[in-house]
């Protein structure tokens, strides 16, 4: 007998062992009843993380609801207006999710027991990251039931959602777009910090109701704002806590953090004559060494510029000589050396019981730690900046108010006192320093008197009680141009993508903000001197999220030109666009699109917004981001792609390359004979294995030496019995074999390239057509039945069924085989066992073929469907463009693909005995044109569904194909499945 469904306290208390503020328990009442509210007005430090506890909880309330008729939304976004998410947020989601994972008993067990009868897998909560610098961590989209909580930065999850995937393919843009924008929680922290995305967001609201489409899909969704300063157009009705505040904030934990003295000194930094040093980041570092005097253990200097960061922080570490830690932590890191570095201070800076460390820590920031950062801090300086900026940076001193005291300082420059043009915070900077020292009180008197504000929360509430309207003192926040239908119908079409189309930065950051970013990553093996091979070098070796550094376009463009000016960045997504005035000719660099798509460039103008770039690493980082070192291959100590690609869920992987390996060849002469013998063009593998098995067994002669990092030990333990391919820069790129449970990042070019897209995951074996067919069927059967009204589940199915028929084509079959043509009148296979890694190789596979160019098996599908398949004459359109969309064209075309002398069709799916004469299928409308009705069914099924309704059904098939893909049926099952 299972034990009762625990009410919101008893589930929060086992959770984390403590008790619940009363806000958060009357929210879950509220929300797990009624919905959720349009605002919640909570002040700083309340435990607004808590939301994704509660929207977890009322999910698990509302299991047994059908899904049109839930108001708690399966996916809950966390989303925070920083290049850094909030990784507090994260850590606490993960907790909750392993909590209820391993939870054999009590509420816990209950709760996640609901969870896992929502999702249909054994796993109750999904958890993951998005952020600039982060090709994906989409773990929480691979399969649409599951319960999820993401946090996300604001360009992110907002590209998502206008069909616009920031690191992601056009053509996987829908499925974001639908998973988004249905069954989807959104909670936006910090909303002051997003006007312009706010106001794009209520516009979106609005147009996925009910008056923009014929049949509307019915899903929760909610967008709630986190906000002490409410929009003025919200009614009263829709802000939480309301005319109950006093309540809800009635705990003593809380208060002490609402009452928190945090006394502010303010100081100009005057620059000396005759000095060319910044004023700034001597009074800071001065500053900060005072504090150390003073026994503070944990000091927090934030600035408003990287390179202002940069500077203090190399200054400071030369002036304490180690007698402190001092820690450089910006948005310009990859996040792979991010997550290391915030988890080897985390332990000691994080608010809630910190770790003593064995000497003091400085941390040395920018934006990035304004918002949501869980870090607590003894003492404070930061730079001036806007009224709202400076209350998130005096949120981490004292941030859970165990000390009577925190002191800080606010340090401006005396030539930014009256700049009402700063790129950043434009006029609020300089009227909030006249707004504090009006309201500052003047400590000792004559020239030594200080002049000291309290930023307590509810003293400094109280001093600025009497002002009447504080926008003045606001960071500028541009409104978001209005977003109309005409801008959907631009932004829905994926492929191929309108020219011009609209920019999104506007509809994100606003009208006068939005620099367009881009993803930068270094890799050793890329040889300046033979740039023809890189395309065929990063096939083998795609890259991954975590060595991706989001740096502006303007900035990677000047960097590129070799542009000697000193980097004013802001730590901020979307901040003020710089006029570019630059040469166009850059040094060369690769642009990733696939396999098959990508280019080596040496024009700027050649990049474009959201590209990702991978230069040679001996171009070094310098002017472009931080790099910690650690981990990292090639001299140059700049390629995280091992690490990395490890990090991300993928079997271990080592490339055995000179370059690569070249910090420790000294050190192990065993590794520089390995290297030598994978480079020989005729190496054998025993031989390779028996010289892998040299360097596990070396130890240094002398003890001094440190010899070969565990790590890469490790590395080559993992692959010595793997996978071995040809390194096209010489040597071997070895990877350990996949488990049967590892699942791999999606690759989001792989729908580019039809033979990488037809392969087995984890390099299972071969799939037949008709198993394949029927897995799909069954696994999108399972997930339409959880996530959509019941009147579209059929057409899913059917389209499921359907939708690689078009691989019956001989050609086709002839790649699918690997270009063995008597394998080819075997039984049909929807999937082949493994494809070469090689792009020359596939090519020629291809070439062998005789498939024509841009060659899509979905098109086929849907000509043979439409002549074969029972559809009824109301379905007929949607059953139709999923199949043709489930690689992500057809919204609204097809690629153009010349196909003169088409062979016959002669084959079997299931019961259908499918025959197309080669005279017929000639006689057949090709997809690409614009008679084939391909491109009049889209916008037919988009007014029918709406523009993330139709996107959201081409979601489930298209997630229901790729689960399908991993559960491979047997026979017996697959026949029971088709009926």
């Amino acid at each position: 007998m299972s034990d009762p469904f625990p009410d919101f306290e008893t589930f929060f208390k086992t959770l984390w062992e403590y008790e619940p503020f009363p806000w958060q328990t009357m929210l879950a009442e509220r929300v797990a009843k009624d919905g959720w509210p349009q605002v919640l007005d909570l002040p700083t430090a309340a435990g607004k993380t808590a939301c994704m506890d509660i929207a977890v909880y009322a999910l698990a309330c509302q299991h047994d609801v059908p899904v049109e008729r839930r108001t708690a939304p399966r996916r809950i976004w966390f989303v925070v207006d920083r290049r850094i998410v909030v990784d507090e947020a994260y850590a606490r989601a993960e907790r909750m999710a392993r909590k209820l994972r391993q939870a054999d008993e009590g509420p816990l067990k209950e709760v996640a027991h609901r969870l896992r009868q929502i999702s249909g897998t054994d796993r109750p909560l999904a958890v993951a990251r998005l952020r600039g610098g982060m090709l994906s961590d989409d773990g929480w989209a691979r399969l649409p039931s599951q319960p999820a909580v993401v946090t996300s930065t604001v360009d992110q999850l907002g590209s998502r959602i206008l069909f616009r995937g920031y690191g992601r393919s056009d053509l996987t843009a829908s499925i974001f777009a639908g998973l988004t924008a249905h069954d989807s929680l959104i909670l936006l922290d910090e909303a002051h910090c997003s006007v312009p995305f706010l106001q794009t967001m209520q516009s979106i609201e609005r147009y996925r109701g009910e008056q923009w489409a014929e049949r509307p899909i019915r899903t929760p969704f909610a967008f709630v704002t986190l906000s002490a300063t409410p929009p003025s157009h919200i009614p009263a009705g829709a802000i939480f806590p309301g005319g109950e505040r006093e309540r809800a904030l009635n705990h003593p934990t809380l208060q002490a953090r609402l009452h928190a003295a945090k006394p502010a000194e303010l100081v100009e930094a005057r620059a000396a004559r005759g000095n060319g040093t910044d004023p700034l980041v001597e009074e800071a570092v001065s500053r900060a060494d005072g504090y150390l005097q003073d026994g503070r253990i944990r000091i927090a200097v934030i600035v408003n510029r990287v390179h202002t960061a940069e500077e203090i922080a190399l200054k400071f570490r030369d002036q304490v000589e180690g007698k402190a830690h001092v820690v450089l932590l910006t948005g310009r890191i990859r996040p792979y050396e991010r997550d290391g570095l915030v988890a080897q201070w985390e332990r000691f800076l994080r608010a809630a019981s910190p770790e003593k460390p064995d000497k003091p820590i400085v941390l040395v920031s920018t934006q990035c730690v304004e918002v949501g950062a869980d870090f607590s801090f003894d003492a404070l300086i930061t730079e001036c900046a806007s009224l709202d900026a400076l209350r998130q940076r005096f949120g981490r001193l004292n941030r859970m108010g165990q000390t009577d005291e925190s002191p800080a300082t606010i340090l401006i420059r005396d030539k930014d006192e009256e700049n009402d043009e700063d790129r950043i915070y434009g006029k609020a900077m300089a009227e909030t320093w006249r707004l504090l020292n009006d309201k500052a009180n003047t400590v000792g008197g004559g020239k030594k008197g200080k002049r000291i504000i309290d930023f307590g929360f509810e003293t400094l509430k109280t001093a600025l009680g009497d002002v009447e309207d504080l926008s003045s003192y606001l960071a500028p926040q541009p409104d978001a141009p209005i977003l109309l239908p005409a801008h959907l119908d631009l932004l829905c079409q994926t492929s191929q993508t309108p020219h011009p189309e609209p920019d999104i930065q506007l509809f994100l950051h606003g009208k006068e903000r939005g620099t367009p970013e881009v993803q930068v990553l270094w890799r050793a093996d890329l040889g300046t001197k033979e740039p023809t091979r890189w395309v065929e070098i990063v096939s083998l070796c795609p890259p991954v999220s975590g060595e991706m550094l989001s740096v502006p376009l303007y900035r990677l463009r000047r960097w590129l030109a070799q542009s000697e000016e000193v980097g004013d960045d802001a730590d901020l997504e979307g901040e003020r666009p710089l006029e570019e005035d630059m040469p166009d000719r850059i040094r060369p660099c690769l642009l990733w699109r696939g396999r098959t798509h990508s280019a080596l460039v040496r024009s700027a103008s050649d990049i474009r917004p959201n590209d990702v770039v991978i230069t040679p690493a001996e171009y070094g980082i310098a002017g472009l981001g931080q790099s910690v070192g650690s981990e990292a291959m090639g001299k140059d100590m700049l390629d995280l792609w091992e690490p990395a690609r490890q990090k991300a869920g993928h079997p271990p992987a080592l490339r055995l390359n000179h370059a690569v390996l070249e910090p420790w060849l000294e050190d192990c002469p065993p590794l520089r004979e390995l290297l030598d013998l994978a480079e020989a063009p005729d190496w054998e593998r025993d031989a390779v294995q028996k010289a892998i098995d040299a360097v596990l067994e070396h130890r240094p002669e002398d003890d001094g030496l440190p010899g070969l990092p565990h790590w890469i030990a490790g590395l080559l333990k993992a692959v010595r019995n793997g996978r071995f391919e040809c390194h096209p820069g010489g040597g071997i790129v070895a990877r350990a074999r996949p488990s049967s449970r590892n699942i791999q990042e999606l690759d989001p070019f792989a729908d580019e390239d039809d033979l990488t897209s037809a392969v087995t995951p984890a390099g299972q074996r071969e799939v037949s057509l008709d198993i394949h067919s029927a897995s799909v069927k069954w696994a999108v059967g399972k997930l339409a039945t959880r996530c959509l009204p019941q009147e579209v589940i059929e057409p899913e199915r059917l389209a499921a069924y359907w939708h690689d028929v078009g691989k019956l084509d001989e050609r086709f079959q002839f790649v699918l085989r690997q270009g063995n043509e008597l394998a080819v009148a075997e039984e049909p296979l929807a999937k082949s066992a493994d494809v070469p890694r090689s792009a020359a190789r596939r090519r020629e596979i291809r070439e062998a073929s005789r498939l024509p160019d841009n060659f899509r098996h979905e098109m086929l599908s849907a000509q043979l469907a439409q002549q074969f398949a029972n559809i009824s004459d109301d379905t007929r359109d949607l059953v139709l463009h999923l199949i043709a969309s489930h690689h992500g064209y057809a919204r609204p075309f097809a690629p153009v693909s010349i196909d003169p002398t088409p062979p016959s069709i002669c084959g079997q799916l299931g019961e259908y005995a499918i025959k197309l004469s080669a005279e017929d299928r000639a006689k057949l409308v090709p997809a690409h044109r614009a008679d084939s009705g391909v491109a009049e069914r889209f916008w037919r099924l988009t007014r029918r569904y709406g523009w993330w309704g139709l996107a959201y059904l081409e979601a489930i098939l298209r997630l229901g194909d790729w689960y399908g893909s991993v559960f491979i049926m047997t026979g017996s099952q697959s026949e029971e499945t088709a009926k």
